[in-house]
This record gives C-alpha cells, structure tokens and sequence, in this order.
C-alpha cells in the first residue's frame, strides 16, 4: 500500500533543492542554474531507498512535492501501479487547489499548498500538475556500484586520459549501469557504458560469438573513444556527454535550431522531439555521481571498494573449444567465463569455438606463464575453422514443438536461438539454426610418436619440449609410468602466441 511519508527537515527535501556542495569535477562545468538538478540526483543517489521514491517537478529548480513508500523491485507490477496512483493523487490535488484558487479544501491540500511557492497561481499550479514525476530511490543501487567500480576504475582512468577525456567521466557507468558489466537495458544497449549495437560496431566487435559491450576493458576503451569523438565534433563537454545519451545528431540538430552552443540555453529551451527528461538530465546526472563518487566514505560510511582484477589478454591463434582451455590452461570454467563476459551464450554452451584471434582475459599471475601454456595446448583439441551451425528446413505442416522434439532440444531453446517470439509463426522453407553442435571441422593436429621399448614418458617430453603433465593430458594418462612398446602418444607443436598486457593494449 501507498503511504505518503512525512518530509524531514534534515534531509533538504521541501521545496527547491538547495545548492549541491562545491565540489566540481576536474574539466567538467556546472554552471549555477545547474546546481539545484545536481543536487538532486545527489540526493537520490545518497539518501532515497529503493523502497521509497519521490514526486518532483521536472522543470528547474526540480522542486520535490513528496517523497513516498514503494514495493521493492522485483515488484514490478505493484511497483508501477503504486507509482500511478502517487502521480494521479497529487496531480488531482493541484488541480483542485487550482480550481480553488488556491485555497485548501482538506488537510491534504494545505500540507501540498505549504510545499509549493507562496507566489504559485493558480495556471502555475495546473502547469506543475502536468509536469509532475516520479523518481525511484537508488541508495543501494549506488553503493553495490562503488563497490564494483574498484575493479576497473584504474583501467578507465587510463583509457579516458589516453583519449584527453575529463577524468570525472569514470563515474560515467554509475549512471548507465551501477557498474555492472552484464546490465542491458529494454532498449537493447548493454554492459559498464551501455552501448547500443549500431553505436557499439563503430569501436567494438559484437555479433552472435563475441559482444565486447560486455568486455569492461575493451568497452571501457571504446567509451573514451566515443566521449572524444563527441567532444572533438561539437566542442563542448557538456553538450559531448549529452550526446553519449541522446546522440551527436540529435545535439547537432539542437545546436542548428538554438544557434547557440550553449549548454543551459539548450536544456531549457531545445525542444526536439526525442529531448525528454533523460536527455536533459543526463549531464547533472553524471555531475552528481562523479561527486557521491569522490566523497563515498562521507555518505557510505565503511564502504569498501573491490580491489582490482589484474589480469592479461593472450591472443587464442586457432578456433578453440571453451574445454580445451579448461582442461589445458588448469583453470575453472567459473573463472574463464568471468573474465570473459564478452563470449556469447553458442560458445557457453559448446555449440561453437571461441574464435581465432579472440584476446583471452586471464588472472595476472607471476607463477604462470600463460602464452607458453595456449601455446601447448593439443593440436587435436584445437580446430583450423568454426564449428558449423546446424539448420532444419521447415516444411509444410511442421510445428516449432515438433521439431524440437525430433532434435532433442527444448521450444524455448530454438526459439531463443532463432527469435522467435510467436511458436506459431512458423513458415515452410523457413530455414532454423538448430541449438545443438555441428560436426567438428578440421584439427589443427600435431605429432604422434610410437613408443620404443626403454621409452620414459619424461625422456619423450624432454626430447620433443614438451612438459610431462601436458603429454599425460592430451593421451589421456592415467600415470607416467603406463606406457607401453608401440603405443601411439600425440605430441603438439607449439603455436605461435601473442600476449598482450591490459595496461598497454590497443
């Protein structure tokens, strides 16, 4: 149930947000009239629960009408049905005060009456009432993202002072994603910085293996890029980070019809079609975050950042199954996904290879010498070519339940696979890329030795370079020891391996 809390005098929240603390980011402008909508996001990233919300006018200086109690997500229908009965209650007590010219009929209506200016009229009041929004809490929200954002905050610092972008864009995936590298959005964007494909192909390679959105480091690198290249188009950082949300051509078009490059003239007077609140609000936004960001101890008492995940890319020279790497590199499948949240759900599931050329993420480690170890792993677990998709051709009667049926997989599988979102749209010659394996291409090979009689296993692996272990590895040895006259022992070459170190990648 909806219940309208009263306003504590401590927390600032009656009337017009007052001046946020002077704090302005390195390189970054706040102007004055700016303050009250910093201030703003301030408090919702600080102070409001996820459990409770506020109801605010959307024009400066962002005047705060209530502050009320919410269903936690994952309510979602709850959640919005409280939301729209908060908006209608107030929208209808201003408009009554309006038909009153002002004068409280009730109680409700002198509580709202003393919020609002002493001046308001009542056409003021009727104008409020359109302009009236909701604004969830996102306190804890927040927090969880300070507290991922050590893991590649030194990273992005880097990446955005390689590319001359104002550092207090660090705090940039505060805003887009709490710091989370696998968020995506209703609108299809994803990961720390939440690009959208088109956007992302500019920078980033994303297709049905490989969606570096996800990648923090590589995405982290693609986002400077981007920043910069706004900055460089239309000249100013404001107007360049309102682009990141609402698009350069969008802010062009802004510029062209104000003829002005004016930051404040454009948000209050701009009035594109797709300019909404988001838009608007996105620069005050990141203001905001950057400095909840840089005075996290004060308003997160005890917070503490994750350390940062050190860690190195090495370059896979051949198609190669995610196993191969599992069982070769002694590394746990829990981890390879983790650092690599850029692979796609075909190569998770061992449908495809992770592709040639893909810059592996592994943990930084003195004691291992990563590009000697994907260098020797076995040439018969490693493939010259992309496993092949599988397809069925849909003919005339066939239902999507049939034919998963005939192949063993489940309906919601094949149809996550294809997009379907109807099962009964199915049409004949309709061609499906069935969820399960192809036949494996070609392997890369590599050696094979017969075993003599007075043969050691370490003899073998001292006179072919190759370490014991691996050799036991790829033949499947129980010990060292059991080997026989005539046995037929698979020894690889080594491949040829890049390594390259996150700090000075590409």
């Amino acid at each position: 149930m909806l219940t309208l809390r009263a306003l504590l005098p401590t927390l600032g929240l009656l009337g017009a947000v007052g001046p946020a603390l002077a704090l302005p980011p390195d390189g970054l402008p706040v102007p004055s009239a700016l303050e009250p909508a910093v201030g703003f996001w301030q408090r919702i990233y600080t102070e409001v629960t996820v459990d409770e919300g506020i109801i605010h006018d959307t024009a400066l200086p962002m005047r705060i009408v209530a502050r009320v109690d919410v269903p936690r997500p994952p309510q979602w229908q709850a959640r919005r049905e409280a939301i729209t009965r908060a908006l209608d209650r107030h929208r209808r007590a201003l408009r009554a005060l309006a038909e009153a010219s002002m004068q409280p009929a009730n109680a409700r209506q002198a509580a709202l009456r003393a919020r609002l200016p002493g001046a308001m009229d009542a056409a003021a009041a009727r104008v409020l009432a359109d302009r009236l929004r909701f604004q969830g809490g996102l306190r804890e929200r927040f927090r969880d993202g300070l507290v991922r954002s050590g893991r590649w905050q030194a990273h992005i610092r880097a990446a955005l002072a390689e590319h001359g972008v104002p550092a207090a864009l660090a705090a940039l995936p505060h805003v887009e994603s709490s710091f989370n590298p696998r968020a995506r959005s209703h609108a299809g964007a994803a990961g720390l910085w939440q690009f959208t494909a088109g956007t992302g192909r500019r920078f980033l390679r994303i297709d049905p293996l490989v969606d570096e959105r996800l990648d923090p480091w590589r995405s982290s690198r693609a986002a400077a890029a981007l920043l910069a290249h706004n900055h460089a188009e239309i000249g100013s950082w404001p107007l360049a980070i309102t682009a990141y949300n609402h698009g350069l051509n969008g802010m062009r078009r802004a510029v062209e019809a104000l003829g002005s490059q004016d930051y404040m003239a454009i948000r209050r007077d701009y009035e594109g079609a797709r300019f909404g609140f988001s838009s608007k609000n996105f620069y005050p936004a990141l203001i905001a975050a950057a400095r909840v960001d840089r005075q996290a101890g004060q308003h997160f008492p005890g917070l503490r950042r994750d350390s940062a995940v050190a860690v190195v890319r090495v370059e896979l020279p051949h198609y190669t199954p995610l196993n191969t790497l599992r069982d070769g590199l002694d590394i746990d499948r829990a981890t390879l996904l983790r650092l690599n949240p850029a692979l796609g759900p075909s190569i998770r599931d061992a449908r495809k290879f992770i592709p040639r050329g893909y810059g592996l993420v592994l943990p930084r480690s003195d004691q291992r010498d990563w590009a000697r170890a994907v260098a020797q792993l076995p040439g018969d677990r490693l493939y010259r070519d992309q496993r092949p998709s599988r397809t069925h051709r849909v003919d005339r009667g066939q239902t999507l339940s049939g034919i998963a049926a005939r192949y063993g997989v489940g309906v919601s599988d094949l149809m996550a696979t294809n997009g379907i979102t109807d099962p009964r749209r199915l049409r004949a010659g309709q061609r499906l890329d069935l969820p399960i394996a192809g036949a494996d291409p070609r392997v890369v090979g590599g050696r094979r030795y017969e075993v003599r009689p007075g043969d050691t296993l370490g003899g073998i692996a001292v006179r072919h370079d190759v370490g014991t272990d691996q050799l036991m590895r790829m033949n499947e040895l129980e010990h060292p020891d059991r080997i026989r006259a005539g046995q037929q022992l698979i020894i690889s070459q080594a491949a040829s391996v890049a390594v390259v170190d996150m700090a000075d990648e590409p």
